[in-house]
């Protein structure tokens, strides 16, 4: 009995211990939201885009936004009760496809949205900052004192430029080959880059890739800068994830 008491007590603490690293946070969530802007969009005037508009999804049935053709199992979760919240809205981020099986306890449902936000901090920021849209935002859903000025500080602290960060890159063959970036740049890949360079796209909006003709300082260089009708991805994406899509772009396994 003071065993499982001792061990009671230990839990609790912990969990205290643990909560504030996990503190939601509206406006560096506004700032993870740009890896989700090209499928998404949200506020006054928003439409809907290869994602359904975001602004008041706290709160509504899933599978429901107007104007927008979700997939069949978004619909079937919403008509079996599936209302978001920022909670299940954090949880669906980290994987869409296995929250809609487990919700439908269904090995086969799927989910139109492939991009997966891993980090356990930024899924409930993301989800905070989409509370913080809708008609039924509070003060829980916006930044504290201390938060605000963290933000603040960050944004007063000199940046390199464009030139300087393309100047700064080298990728070893270690790097290159490593099957843990690989894996994180097929994963962006396939959430962003695939809307105009792959199967989704022919015939399409940009040509086919041929990778084998790129050095990869040079596929950074694209994606980090943009390139005529390529938007610069340094905004939505950080330098490491782009060096990851420059590691899965220039794996043997490569497939646009």
């Amino acid at each position: 009995m003071l065993k499982s008491l001792y061990m009671f007590t230990i839990a609790v603490v912990a969990s205290l211990l643990v909560a504030p690293a996990f503190a939601q946070d509206a406006t560096a969530g506004e700032k993870t939201f740009k890896k989700c802007v090209a499928c998404h969009a949200i506020g006054e005037g928003a439409k809907n885009k290869v994602g359904p508009v975001l602004t008041d999804v706290i709160g509504r049935q899933a599978g429901t936004g107007e104007g927008y053709q979700y997939g069949k199992d978004m619909v079937l979760a919403g008509e079996k009760g599936l209302m978001w919240t920022q909670e299940l809205l954090a949880e669906y981020l980290e994987d869409p496809k296995q929250f809609l099986r487990d919700y439908l306890e269904d090995s086969g449902a799927n989910s139109k949205m492939s991009f997966k936000l891993k980090d356990d901090k930024e899924r409930t920021d993301v989800a905070a900052y989409l509370a913080s849209q809708g008609p039924d935002a509070d003060a829980s859903t916006q930044p504290t004192a201390d938060q605000a000025q963290a933000n603040e500080a960050e944004a007063e602290t000199p940046e390199m430029s464009v030139e300087d960060v393309i100047a700064a890159q080298e990728f070893s063959e270690a790097y290159l080959t490593d099957p843990k970036n690989i894996e994180a740049g097929k994963e962006f890949w396939y959430a962003q880059c695939t809307h105009c360079h792959g199967f989704k796209a022919y015939p399409g909006k940009a040509p086919k890739l041929k990778p084998a003709k790129y050095k990869p300082e040079f596929v950074f260089k694209r994606v980090y800068k943009g390139f005529k009708k390529m938007p610069a991805w340094r905004d939505t994406y950080t330098v490491e994830e782009i060096r990851q899509i420059v590691s899965y772009v220039k794996a043997p396994g490569f497939s646009p």
